[in-house]
């Protein structure tokens, strides 16, 4: 009975690592009641330090330099916590290993803001994937109710 017990823990402790792994972080979107929507232009904020992931950004969306909306986007790679509140995060798998953001202002003020956990490095998918949801939320006209 006792390698009965032993066998279903394991099982069970093991499952819930894999499904925990493969969980994807839904993304943090916020977007300022005063902005007026569809937005018409943006401009980009290149002083990022990943240039790889600007040009990849610059690939989809003309942006305009004369433009009062600044788009910025930051990202960090390979994230450590040494903290031990995060202890029991980390060692179940659960603690991010990079984050992206794009955010929108004009001027000081954050006009849209996209942030999101990422359980493995940032690459040119997750900025695809967060411009998207932007173009979606911003750049598609919306409906009058």
């Amino acid at each position: 009975m006792k390698k009965y017990l032993t066998f279903f823990t394991l099982t069970f402790f093991a499952l819930i690592f894999f499904v925990s792994c493969e969980e994807k972080a839904q993304p943090g979107v916020t977007i300022s009641a005063d902005l007026e929507r569809p937005v018409s232009c943006m401009k980009l904020n290149r002083l990022v330090e990943d240039n790889e992931l600007l040009s990849s950004l610059e690939k989809l969306y003309a942006f305009d330099d004369s433009c009062a909306l600044t788009l910025t986007l930051r990202s960090k790679k390979d994230i450590v916590c040494n903290s031990t509140n995060n202890m029991m995060s980390k060692n179940m798998g659960k603690f991010p290993k990079s984050f992206i953001k794009l955010e929108l202002r004009e001027g000081l003020k954050v006009q849209y803001s996209y942030y999101r956990d990422l359980y493995s490095n940032v690459d040119e998918d997750d900025v695809e994937e967060g411009f998207e949801r932007l173009k979606k939320d911003l750049l598609k006209p919306t409906r009058a109710e």
